[in-house]
């Protein structure tokens, strides 16, 4: 594994026998902890969570050309699935070098469980 600085002050925080960094950051977030990477620390934070939102959001990246069609294919699925379109963005045309890229951006409201 690289020896990051994240994954080597990881390792001082907690023992956990892990294959991966991936799986050490996991245990360290489930546990209250989360890396800041401006102080190169881990912290932990014990402010209670608030409740999940219920929106899912969804960003559709593909070429300038084709974002729209990609966009519209995840839409049909989406909704096939129990999910509303609340909000659908305008396409947004990438930086350069990206500028052949555009982006769309949904927002989705899970209406399958809803009782």
């Amino acid at each position: 594994m690289k020896q990051t600085q994240k994954y080597a002050r990881a390792c001082q925080v907690l023992t956990f026998p892990h294959r991966t960094q991936n799986d050490l950051y996991m245990e360290l977030n489930r546990l209250g902890w989360y890396w800041n990477s401006q102080n190169k620390e881990w912290e932990r934070d014990d402010t209670p969570a608030k409740l999940a939102t219920q929106l899912i959001r969804v960003r559709v990246w593909a070429a300038t050309d084709k974002v729209e069609q990609a966009a519209e294919l995840f839409l049909e699925k989406a909704e096939d699935n129990g999910l509303r379109l609340i909000e659908k963005s305008a396409p947004y045309i990438n930086r350069p070098p990206n500028q052949n890229d555009s982006r769309i951006y949904l927002t989705f409201e899970d209406i399958s469980d809803n009782s």
